[in-house]
């Protein structure tokens, strides 16, 4: 009885001390009691790997010795005392006794299960100290490594389970699992993968030690596979091609599965290898598109999370305009210089980077010479624009600044006289002149025999022409525009379709497509072409009066369609 009511008492001081844990003296030592002092407590959350504890919240932080949970036990009696967090000294009975300290629950779960227990004896009238309590981790951790590439394949979801075969708790892929030590378990991974199908397994754990984390890294028979060799040529401005893979790029995978990764096979292009742009499917062909121009890219081919064992580096090509595409810089070559009178200066006009028919119509203008109206030479000349004028010449009359116009004109081919009316300017330029059409294009241009080249260096490939027009024909007339992209070896890879338009009162655009013939073959030169018309009947044509209203009437020209253009503009998609 003495006995019992003694443990009774140090119960109740044991909750006292719980609430007062600095308290220096609870009694002075009595007849058959001692003085427990608790020196500390240590708590020790390492594993064999050396890593730390993790939980889903992060990290696992060992827990203060306030956080424990104690069981105080007379070992001669079998009384004890369970009591979260412990006071720094008690007095007790004599006596052998035990003192552990618990955290957690020892079970499957996301609690770590800690234990430390140590035994002393109360002597009467001395004071016992225990210094020596270690906290330590009493079971094992499995954690779930599932690689990325092969939690890809599962984007419908997957789960992760832990079992001893009674108990089944859901895993989390790179967390750790608790587990009690000294058992078997299987860690157990199912789903359904990207190709529909249902799939599981499973890998063991047996005989799980305490203090020892067991790293399951899951990764069973994924795929192998090449990109294969993707051409400098594939790059275009703002796309690039892909040269699909074949089964001969597959390097290690069951020849069953061959069919299914080809069909779900993806094709990524990355500047940063951050950010990647999936290819598409158009006209029967990948291509990545909405990319930059001048700017380096990263290929790799992909099957869910699994990438090719190579990639490559390709450049797409810059989105080039052409030069003086507004139309707005001109110069001028002045051929003849006139009096004012009989004769006007005649000039040669040049549209910067581009070539025109003008130096075909101002054919023979240097020698222009009116002779006066007495001589041998009387009526032999005069420099007038009937008979030598520039086809394509500047207008402001354009979307902005400048613009080109060109027109088919009409030159009298015979001696002039100076004493002929302004009706016979047409009517003898009409029966006695010949008509070219006007034109303006990238190219080069031979004045002797009237003949031109088209094409000028151009290294990349835009996908269609835009250009600003308006055309005033003669009759029935139209113009004609379209464009086209060479090879080095000057071989057509593409065109526009041939373009004619009839009447257009005001400016508009125009968009070309440009058709290719082959997708792998870079561009080395290109064309734009613009006529002003087909209709060459000068009896079709206008006479357009100059500022000088005397004969031989050197401003006047007999006009026939005019077309008018600005800005073009190469487009690139």
């Amino acid at each position: 009885m003495r006995i019992l009511n003694r443990l009774f008492v140090v119960c109740m001081l044991l909750v006292i001390s719980l609430v007062s844990c600095k308290e220096e003296t609870l009694f002075q030592p009595a007849e058959g009691e001692g003085m427990l002092v608790i020196n500390g407590v240590s708590v020790d959350v390492s594993v064999s790997d050396g890593k730390a504890v993790t939980r889903a919240a992060g990290t696992f932080e060992a827990p203060d010795a306030s956080e424990l949970t104690y069981t105080l036990r007379n070992e001669d009696n079998g009384k004890q005392l369970v009591q979260k967090g412990l006071p720094e000294k008690l007095t007790l009975d004599v006596g052998h006794y035990s003192l552990a300290a618990v955290y957690g629950t020892e079970a499957i779960g996301a609690e770590p299960y800690l234990a430390g227990a140590v035994e002393f004896d109360i002597r009467k009238g001395e004071t016992t100290v225990v210094d020596n309590l270690d906290v330590t981790l009493k079971c094992a951790i499995i954690r779930p490594a599932i690689s990325e590439e092969l939690l890809a394949h599962y984007q419908e979801g997957y789960r992760l389970t832990v079992s001893d075969g009674v108990t089944v708790a859901d895993a989390t892929n790179g967390e750790d699992i608790f587990v009690p030590a000294g058992k078997n378990y299987t860690l157990d991974f199912s789903g359904v993968n990207m190709l529909g199908e249902s799939s599981s397994f499973s890998f063991p754990v047996n005989n799980a030690a305490e203090r020892t984390r067991y790293v399951i890294n899951c990764n069973p028979d994924l795929p192998s596979f090449t990109l294969p060799a993707q051409a400098e040529s594939n790059a275009w401005s703002r796309r690039i091609y892909i040269t699909p893979m074949t089964a001969d790029n597959i390097l290690t995978l069951k020849e069953t599965m061959t069919d299914k990764i080809l069909s779900s096979v993806k094709y990524e292009a990355s500047a940063d290898g951050s950010v990647w742009t999936e290819a598409v499917q158009e006209d029967g062909r990948w291509v990545i598109k909405d990319l930059q121009p001048s700017t380096t890219y990263t290929l790799r081919a992909r099957f869910g999370g699994v990438t090719s064992t190579n990639t490559q580096q390709l450049v797409t090509e810059a989105s080039v305009q052409l030069e003086n595409a507004g139309m707005e810089n001109w110069t001028s070559t002045k051929l003849y210089s006139g009096n004012g009178t009989w004769s006007r200066d005649l000039y040669c006009e040049y549209c910067t980077s581009w070539s025109t028919r003008n130096e075909r119509t101002n054919l023979g203008a240097e020698g222009a010479n009116s002779g006066g109206i007495f001589g041998t030479l009387r009526g032999s000349g005069y420099g007038v624009w009937w008979r030598w004028y520039s086809g394509t010449i500047a207008t402001t009359d354009a979307v902005s600044g400048n613009a080109a116009e060109i027109s088919t004109l009409a030159f009298y081919n015979k001696p002039v006289s100076g004493i002929w009316g302004r009706g016979d300017v047409y009517n003898y330029t009409r029966d006695n002149g010949t008509a070219y059409a006007g034109y303006l294009f990238t190219g080069s241009f031979d004045k002797n025999s009237d003949t031109y080249t088209l094409g000028i260096p151009h290294g990349a490939r835009p996908s269609s022409v835009s250009f600003d027009y308006k055309y005033a024909p003669i009759y029935s007339d139209q113009c004609i525009a379209y464009a086209k992209v060479y090879d080095a070896s000057h071989n057509e890879i593409a065109s526009t379709e041939v373009f004619n338009s009839a009447a257009q009162e005001s400016y508009t655009t125009k968009t070309l497509v440009l058709n290719y013939t082959s997708l792998d073959v870079k561009a080395a030169y290109i064309a734009v072409f613009f006529q002003s018309g087909t209709d060459l009947d000068i009896s079709h044509m206008n006479h357009v009066h100059g500022g000088y209203s005397a004969s031989p009437f050197n401003q006047d020209r007999i006009v026939g369609s005019v077309l008018k253009v600005d800005n073009v503009t190469l487009n690139y998609e």
